[in-house]
Formats: C-alpha cells, sequence, structure tokens
C-alpha cells in the first residue's frame, strides 16, 4: 500500500494499488443466473431461437449423411423449414430423393423439434 498524506483516503489508494473491491448488488427476491441462461434467454426474447435451429441443422447435415454422401451433396440453405441440398449428378439426385425422409427425421431428432419441413435437391 502507497504511503497515506494528508489528502488521500483508503479508496484511492486502493485504486493506485490495483486492488479493488466488486461487489456485485442483487435486487431482493432477484437469483443469479448462468451466463448460458441469460444468452439463452435474450436469444428467446428476441426472437432469434429458430434462425439459430436453422443453422445447426446445416452443420448438421455432413454428420447425419455420412462422409461419402457430404462429399457430393452439400446443404447451402434453409429458408421455412425447407433445407435445400446441391446435388450436381442426377444419380445421386434420384438416390437420395429415397433417402430424403429418413435424413429429415434424423435431422429433426437431433435438433430436438421440427425445424426441417423439407429437404429439396437442387443441382
Amino acid at each position: 500500500m502507497l504511503p497515506r498524506g494528508e489528502n488521500s483516503n483508503a479508496e484511492t489508494d486502493r485504486r493506485k494499488t490495483g486492488v479493488y473491491r466488486h461487489r456485485i448488488n442483487l435486487l431482493p427476491g432477484a437469483s443469479s443466473v448462468t451466463i448460458g441462461d441469460a444468452i439463452r434467454g435474450a436469444i428467446d426474447k428476441l426472437g432469434l431461437s429458430a434462425k439459430f435451429q436453422e443453422h445447426r441443422a446445416l452443420s448438421l447435415w455432413p454428420e447425419i449423411v455420412g462422409e461419402q454422401v457430404a462429399e457430393v451433396a452439400k446443404a447451402y440453405q434453409i429458408q421455412h423449414g425447407e433445407l435445400r441440398v446441391s446435388v450436381a449428378q442426377a444419380t445421386w439426385r434420384y438416390h437420395l430423393m429415397f433417402e430424403r425422409e429418413n435424413y429429415r427425421n434424423r435431422l429433426n431428432a437431433l435438433l430436438g423439434t421440427d425445424v426441417v419441413r423439407l429437404i429439396r435437391f437442387t443441382k
């Protein structure tokens, strides 16, 4: 601690030495929340949770379909529950048409809600 002069006080001395006293004042009856809960609450209040789930569906696509299919079928957009997947070859598009309901169910199961209502394969 710095030596005290005539014009100094304890608070000024703490600031100069880098020692601070932090106090958290909660309102009466208020409880503390974790940062994760606060962020989730803010996302829900702003109405962004659906968008986050949609983007999560895009990122989960390779995990759902597997390595081989993910190389030829790339999910690029989701809008209003419609997941759009780019597939260059017609034979792959034809094959994936039979599996699309299975992929949709697995995606929604991982997400915990019905985010994907339709999967559309495009060129």
